[in-house]
């Protein structure tokens, strides 16, 4: 069956017309923790759960069957229809107020059975899961029901980067254990959204065949039809408020900027565990009027305005497997200040000197010095933004979609 259906859906690949022809559709299952609730403006963190958002709804359109199974926050409905994708929500792994991992075993336990009860039930004929509790459930139907499974990787921690993110020996021991795990399973293909991504899988033992790079994408059409003023000297900062992202080193930079340029304003958007710690800090440094928390963004529209009133994107973060938000900053012309990191998926972004700097990690100072070069240099600032443009352009989610279906159609053939 499934070569059946390959061969009818890379035939839609090449011929869109094909896709809503009998016979045609394949069933998706898409198994996240966090899937955006836009409506409700709920579960809109980080990059994974964009992704995920995205190529469903870009599936959905192309006339696939489309599940999504996700965790269920207070306040929402058991089920929607998103786009043409059916969401079915059960469960709960997250932390409801920042979507951090809560720190129980029973949630996630009770999680991936109630999941995979679910998975069985809807028959798919792919299976797309994201890191890293998703992949369990995702497992269990493969072996039950033969269906392929696809699971996506955005970054290996290790386990020192995963004892910083939890802020704890135990429970970072036991994410890099889930993570392990996870990546050894008998995956039909692993997507790495990185290189750098890539070779951590294959530090791994993973085999190399099994590991196919497909980065994460943008939606230029939504950048582009985003107007807004820009506001001078104002830094922007869009990513999940937690340890690793450093933005503590960001807002103590800030400080030395401010010296210099009075006039320079911070915008930090998103939530997590990390908000009320960064308050405190803003507050001792005696920053409150020139720094902005703008919390969690109830919509991606929202999060695109950040963008166009901006005049540069910070991203001081120490673990990226790669960044969506430094890519819709350069996408909206913004040239990008970013953590020089050993494989960090931004380094295949950030082209120092020419669409943004790198800077050593957790050093304000240096920090401080190239946002102040480019907020005082106007031509540099907006050439760099433009040099940034051009090398996202080929990003977009229709772009990145489009080889993710090629993906499934490979991975159900073989």
């Amino acid at each position: 069956m499934h070569r059946r259906l390959n061969a009818q859906i890379l035939n839609a690949r090449y011929n869109p017309k094909a896709v809503s022809a009998p016979g045609a559709r394949m069933r998706i299952l898409y198994i996240t923790e966090i899937y955006p609730d836009v409506k409700r403006g709920m579960g809109v963190w980080g990059g994974g759960e964009k992704q995920f958002y995205e190529i469903s709804r870009w599936m959905a359109k192309r006339g696939h069957e489309v599940n999504v199974l996700t965790c269920r926050f207070p306040g929402q409905t058991q089920e929607d229809f998103v786009d043409g994708s059916r969401v079915i929500r059960v469960g709960l792994t997250r932390d409801p107020k920042t979507g951090g991992a809560r720190r129980a075993i029973l949630p996630i336990f009770l999680y991936a059975l109630k999941t995979m009860k679910q998975a069985a039930k809807l028959r798919p004929d792919l299976i797309h899961c994201n890191t890293y509790f998703p992949a369990y459930p995702g497992e269990m139907v493969h072996w039950m029901q033969g269906a392929p499974l696809v699971t996506t990787f955005h970054d290996i921690y290790g386990l020192s980067g995963w004892v910083d993110a939890q802020r704890s020996v135990v429970w970072g021991l036991l994410g890099h254990l889930a993570t392990v795990v996870a990546a050894k399973l008998p995956h039909g293909r692993i997507i790495a959204v990185s290189p750098q991504c890539k070779r951590k899988l294959l530090a791994l033992g993973i085999p190399e065949e099994r590991i196919t790079v497909i980065p994460n994408g943008i939606d230029l059409q939504l950048l582009d039809s985003t107007h807004a003023e820009k506001v001078p000297h104002r830094i922007l900062y869009v990513g999940r408020l937690v340890h690793f992202k450093r933005v503590d080193i960001l807002i103590r930079a800030f400080e030395l900027v401010l010296r210099r340029i009075p006039d320079a304003r911070l915008n930090i958007v998103g939530g997590g565990p990390q908000y009320a710690d960064l308050r405190k800090l803003t507050n001792a440094l005696s920053l409150n009027e020139a720094v902005t928390f703008s919390g969690v963004t109830a919509t991606y529209e929202e999060t695109a305005r950040y963008f166009k009133e901006s005049a540069l994107f910070a991203l001081p973060s120490v673990m990226e497997g790669e960044s969506i938000a430094a890519k819709e900053a350069m996408a909206a012309g913004l040239p990008v200040v970013a953590a020089r990191v050993p494989d960090s998926g931004v380094l295949s972004l950030v082209r120092h000197g020419v669409n943004g700097f790198l800077v050593e990690p957790n050093q304000p100072t240096e920090l401080a010095d190239r946002i102040i070069e480019l907020l005082e240099n106007d031509e540099k600032r907006e050439a760099m933004g433009l040099e940034g443009r051009h090398s996202v352009e080929r990003f977009d989610w229709s772009v990145i979609a489009g080889k993710t279906l090629q993906l499934y159609c490979e991975t159900t053939r073989s």
